[in-house]
C-alpha cells in the first residue's frame, strides 16, 4: 500500500465533479453493505444495515453542503499511517464480503 501517491493525486484532482464521483462510490459501498445485510443473520446483519443506511444519509447531506469540502480537507491533512489503516480496513471488508457471498 502506497498512500503517498494516492494522497498527492487526491489533492491535485479533487474538484466538484470529482467530489460527486467520490460520493457516488460511497453510495455504491453503502449499497454493498445493504445487500450484505440481506444475506447475513443476527447482529452482523444489523450492523451492515446501519452502516449502509447511515452512509447514504451522510452522503446526501455532504453532497449539498460545504461540510463535504471540510471532510475532504480533513482527509488531506491526515498522516500517511491513517491512510494505510483505512486501506487495510477496506481490504478486510472486501475479504469479508468475499467470504459472505
Amino acid at each position: 500500500m502506497r498512500p503517498q501517491g494516492l494522497k498527492k493525486r487526491f489533492r491535485k484532482k479533487i474538484k466538484r465533479a470529482r467530489r460527486r464521483f467520490l460520493f457516488s462510490l460511497i453510495v455504491i459501498a453503502a449499497g454493498l453493505f445493504l445487500s450484505a445485510a440481506r444475506y447475513t443473520h443476527g447482529i452482523l446483519a444489523v450492523i451492515f444495515l446501519l452502516i449502509g443506511i447511515g452512509s447514504i444519509i451522510k452522503v446526501l447531506f455532504f453532497l449539498t453542503s460545504k461540510a463535504g469540502d471540510k471532510l475532504i480537507d480533513w482527509w488531506l491533512e491526515r498522516p500517511l499511517w491513517m491512510w494505510r489503516a483505512w486501506a487495510g480496513t477496506f481490504a478486510l471488508i472486501g475479504i469479508l464480503f468475499y467470504r459472505i457471498v
